[in-house]
């Protein structure tokens, strides 16, 4: 009897798993890659400035995992484009480069924020 509530457990939390990504993880992340860009724009430093890009990097990617499941592709396009500007930022091959791409997806990550505000905006009023 014990098998079949634990079989039968597993099989409901399957089935009302919601396929949406999860938004307040998605939304920690891009807090924590704002962070890290605003510290490689603050850093003097060429080493410093690649580290705290790295970082943001790293948060990007896992926002792009989260959004698998989403069917937003401009919301998906946006993010790509900022993972292509981190990376630029993280290879960048003086200060002043890094920097020019560390301004953008500061840019980019202030601007995703905003939406994720509006969105959250929609979803208490609906």
């Amino acid at each position: 009897m014990t098998k079949l509530c634990i079989t039968f457990s597993i099989l409901c939390s399957f089935l009302f798993t919601s396929n949406e990504p999860e938004w307040d993880i998605i939304y920690t992340k891009a807090s924590y890659a704002l962070n890290h860009t605003k510290k490689a724009l603050g850093s003097n430093n060429f080493d410093h400035q690649r580290y705290y890009s790295e970082k943001a990097l790293e948060a990007y990617i896992d926002i792009s995992e989260y959004l698998e499941t989403s069917n937003d592709d401009e919301l998906k396009l946006k993010i790509e484009d900022t993972i292509s500007d981190l990376e630029h930022a993280v290879d960048a091959p003086d200060w002043d480069r890094g920097r020019f791409y560390s301004k953008r997806v500061h840019k980019n990550t202030q601007d995703f924020i905003l939406e994720l505000d509006l969105r959250a905006i929609e979803i208490v009023e609906n």
